[in-house]
């Protein structure tokens, strides 16, 4: 079966306005239940800080070892954007957005912790996508992933694709 590929930069761009979007939403809706404007905002914070940090410190990569990409493949298929970005969004962005709805009914305060968390995950997948694209211009290549072996990239040049 040939591999369904997908540009890395463009699934992280897409889903950094989603969960930017989805934190935007969930801070308005934590304030219209009933949360206090300046409590609010420090769960937001707060959760934002944390969540970026604990993206960001992640040492799980020193456990599986640098990355590699192989060379693309002659025959791939294309991978749709909206496929690339629905398997980014699970579990964790559709897993928090659905306990931020959920503490609407319960704490309000909780659904701005949580929005900051949906914020962190926007912000860290907005600077993993520049340093992609970054990383693209400076190589004159493309950076590829693989939709159904997750761990496989693909790198081509730019020209080609």
């Amino acid at each position: 079966m040939l591999p369904a590929v997908y540009r890395v930069v463009h699934q992280r761009l897409v889903l950094s306005g989603i969960r930017l979007t989805l934190a935007g939403l969930g801070f308005a809706g934590s304030i219209l239940a009933g949360a206090v404007g300046r409590a609010a905002a420090v769960g937001l914070a707060l959760g934002t800080g944390i969540c970026a940090l604990a993206l960001v410190t992640d040492r799980r990569w020193l456990l599986l070892g640098t990355p590699k990409a192989d060379p693309l493949p002659a025959d791939v298929r294309r991978a749709s954007l909206a496929r690339a970005v629905a398997d980014g969004m699970l579990p964790s962005t559709v897993g928090v957005a659905v306990l931020a709805v959920i503490s609407l009914v319960f704490e309000p305060i909780l659904t701005a912790v949580l929005a900051g968390i949906l914020a962190g995950m926007g912000i860290v997948s907005l600077v993993s996508c520049a340093e992609v694209a970054l990383w693209e211009r400076r190589s004159d290549s493309q950076l590829l992933a693989d939709a159904d072996v997750h761990t496989r990239r693909y790198v081509t040049s730019s020209s080609v694709t």
